[in-house]
């Protein structure tokens, strides 16, 4: 594992990996540097394999979507502990995505509209969606169940219509609430 970094803004970091490869990369994420997000999805598409995990100061829940939407691998609130901050990298450099419960929970209390029935979904698209509350991608769920990334796309489609979802935030936001996770488990 190469060195981690510490910068000042997204410029310097586009800057340096550029020149070599930073496995990942701490932000801190505020509302001077707000705008800087879409620098992250713009080195996410990219393709360059740096991890970005966010150190959020403020617990500001919109940076909180938006970082997910743009690709980051880890957000945790500032106040975490050294003990955290290792066992979140660990998991990241597992491949695994880490975000700061208190996000998840907050948003999940937050919507107190009631699930849609669960059961309209087939067995393997719970599995799928079961698989997306813990952050995987298409590529890991494609690995999992032995499928091609191609059926993992259908299967997400179908739930996302199914459940009438837009996007894989809410469908993980909403494996948690009705209680799918803690059915795999």
């Amino acid at each position: 594992m190469k060195v981690s970094l510490a910068v000042e803004s997204l410029k310097d970091a586009y800057s340096l990996i550029n020149k070599e490869y930073i496995e990942f990369i701490f932000f801190d994420l505020n509302n001077h540097n707000q705008q800087e997000l879409m620098m992250i999805k713009e080195i996410k598409d990219c393709r360059i394999k740096s991890k970005f995990i966010i150190i959020d100061f403020n617990s500001n829940k919109e940076f909180f979507v938006k970082a997910i939407k743009y690709g980051v691998e880890g957000y945790i609130l500032g106040k975490s502990s050294e003990l955290e901050i290792l066992h979140i990298i660990e998991q990241i450099y597992k491949g695994k995505k880490y975000f700061d419960a208190y996000f998840i929970d907050s948003m999940i209390n937050e919507d107190n509209s009631e699930p849609e029935d669960i059961t309209q979904l087939t067995p393997r698209e719970r599995e799928i969606l079961c698989e997306i509350g813990k952050g995987m991608s298409n590529k890991m769920i494609s690995e999992k169940f032995y499928i091609s990334e191609h059926t993992v796309k259908k299967h997400i489609n179908h739930i996302f219509e199914k459940l009438n979802i837009t996007d894989r935030t809410h469908a993980a936001l909403f494996a948690n609430r009705c209680g799918i996770m803690e059915r795999s488990a």
